[in-house]
């Protein structure tokens, strides 16, 4: 079995650990934004991270009197002076599977010398480099990947980052919700695995993965998995906004994975409509038990109602459908050409 298999079905379990640590945390987590009251925060990321962080830009937005921007850490660091408002009188949240990324650790050092503002610190690794830098640090040590992909690290810091909110926002109707979403997930896994094997099998050599809202990141990354462990081109659009260029490329070799959000529920179909024309295989997952979307394949949410919880399921079913193709493709899913876990310089 490859790293990454094993990494992508037993996640669940780790998604249960991380339940359970950030509700020990709560008390700590409450106790930091009651010192910090700002209602500002800049949220840090390279690769994968910087897709989680428009997640959790969104999460945190949606409640009142609150901004929040999210920026790659290379980009600030080419970029300080542009970012000087965004940063000033902010809270910073950093995520990084290695906590030793030198963008992000750069930027987070330039951030405490010259703005002194309280940092968050999202890692995997217990011995890292923004441990000195952090006044709250969560490290989640149960998550690292030993793949060079990240496919259990990026599910549980989208799990960390909606517990992060809900806290926030004192939403604990997100936190329950997305505690269902988890208890679900070893049997979603099991349900769809053999149908997302027979639609790996099927001759699309590109993926297009369309997502609003918050899960919008971690629908990014389930894109950029396409990338890495099966080496087809994946990209991610906004379900709307796919009409807006994008649709140029789709055609009878692109697989298009598309998460329906409660609601509106036309205007979403009159798009997989579009995309079945093109002649794309399509993915639905949606809140509905049985598609009415006319999809190859239709995955059922589960019992949540927070459609930001989804996102689990979609990135486990992206990420299923990678691995299945990288295997299809004779690709070894663990080791990606010329690409590191983590990058220093």
């Amino acid at each position: 079995m490859f790293y990454t298999e094993k990494e992508i079905m037993s996640q669940h379990e780790a998604l249960k650990d991380t339940f359970v640590y950030f509700m020990e945390e709560k008390p700590r987590i409450e106790q930091f934004f009651s010192e910090n009251p700002k209602r500002k925060f800049i949220i840090l990321g390279c690769g994968s991270s910087y897709m989680l962080a428009k997640s959790a830009q969104r999460a945190l937005s949606r409640y009142e009197g609150t901004s929040a921007a999210a920026v790659a850490g290379g980009d600030f660091l080419l970029n300080s002076d542009l970012y000087d408002a965004s940063v000033r009188d902010s809270i910073v949240i950093t995520l990084s599977r290695s906590g030793m990324t030198t963008e992000i650790v750069k930027a987070v050092e330039f951030i405490k010398e010259n703005y002194k503002c309280p940092v968050i610190s999202f890692s995997m690794l217990r011995e890292n480099d923004l441990s000195k830098f952090s006044d709250l640090e969560l490290i989640m040590d149960w998550c690292y990947d030993k793949s060079v992909c990240q496919t259990r690290t990026v599910t549980n810091l989208y799990a960390a980052v909606l517990m992060l909110a809900g806290f926030y926002g004192k939403d604990m109707d997100l936190v329950y919700n997305l505690r269902v979403t988890i208890e679900e997930n070893e049997a979603l896994k099991k349900k769809y695995r053999a149908d997302l094997a027979r639609i790996a099998e099927k001759g699309w050599k590109n993926a297009a993965v369309l997502a609003d809202g918050v899960p919008c990141g971690i629908a990014q990354e389930g894109a950029l998995a396409f990338t890495e462990i099966a080496r087809i081109p994946g990209r991610y659009s906004n379900v709307l906004d796919y009409r807006h260029g994008p649709m140029v490329l789709n055609d009878s070799e692109t697989l298009d994975i598309v998460l329906i959000k409660p609601g509106k529920n036309e205007m979403q179909k009159n798009l997989v409509e579009d995309l079945k024309a093109k002649g794309a295989v399509i993915v639905t997952v949606s809140c509905d038990q049985s598609s009415t979307y006319g999809s190859d394949l239709h995955i059922f949410a589960g019992e949540s109602v927070r459609y930001e919880t989804w996102g689990i399921v979609l990135i486990s079913v992206i990420q299923i459908l990678a691995y299945e193709k990288a295997i299809v493709r004779g690709c070894n899913p663990d080791l990606p050409e010329g690409l590191d876990p983590y990058i220093v310089f």
